[in-house]
């Protein structure tokens, strides 16, 4: 994995259209049309990921964020929304299951055939979300691990206090003020519960603070922390 590239991530210029909450129609269309005239559906739906220019949608009246920051690119939640448009039975779901919660590539796809059909930009763009969101949520998992076997040694069995003991750890301050921070950065109301977008951004945001103020020696021990979760993690639920 390109580590450096997500550790220092940069803006992507990805091509918006006028209205960020139209979907790309005709990327929809040409994927539909690929699978019906025989084209191998990873191909098709890599492909049409490839083109995709909206940064975010409404579908159904929920909002599917697909580019965080103008950085991190969630290729997965723009691959589960385009298979919501392949003909039933031409996919497997077993196939689908593999691809969308362990996040394992298709049989015959090499990460070099991945790279290609992303595309440099959001290739790059995939990696800071690799990094920036899903291996930094499985470092807070790892720290909180350790957090509650120290409070274990010392017969304290309540969760209470965890997490901003985890956040202190990590971003030296507590979770309420990290989040209040974030909130009026990005003009948020200041809600407790966020929606999955909210999260992921928040996540994003977290893990571009803790690299600021982070040492080389320290983002690299923190990301080999949150790369062996995340590992453990897919073994212990078969994701890969």
């Amino acid at each position: 994995m390109e580590t450096t590239v997500a550790l220092r991530p940069t803006p992507v210029s990805t091509p918006s259209p006028d209205d960020p909450d139209a979907p790309d129609h005709g990327t929809v269309q040409r994927f539909r049309s690929a699978l019906a005239n025989g084209m191998p559906w990873p191909e098709a739906l890599l492909t049409a990921i490839g083109e995709w220019t909206a940064p975010f949608e409404v579908v159904d009246g929920v909002r599917l964020d697909y580019l965080i920051e103008g950085e991190a690119f969630d290729w997965l939640l723009l691959a589960e929304r385009l298979l919501r448009e392949a003909p039933a039975g031409r996919i497997s779901s077993a196939d689908v299951e593999r691809l969308l919660f362990g996040g394992v590539l298709p049989d015959g796809v090499s990460e070099a055939e991945f790279k290609s059909l992303l595309g440099p930009a959001k290739y790059r763009a995939h990696l800071n979300h690799l990094y920036g969101v899903v291996v930094e949520e499985a470092l807070w998992y790892a720290v909180g691990r350790e957090v509650e076997k120290e409070r274990s040694v010392r017969g304290l069995q309540h969760p209470f206090g965890v997490e901003n003991l985890i956040a202190e750890r990590l971003y030296r301050a507590e979770l309420t003020t990290l989040l209040r921070q974030f909130q009026r950065e990005h003009g948020r109301g200041q809600r407790v519960r966020l929606t999955l977008g909210e999260s992921h951004a928040f996540t994003y945001w977290l893990f571009k603070r803790r690299v600021a103020n982070s040492d080389q020696a320290r983002i690299a021990s923190d990301t080999r922390k949150g790369l062996r979760m995340l590992s453990e993690i897919r073994e212990r639920t078969g994701a890969g």
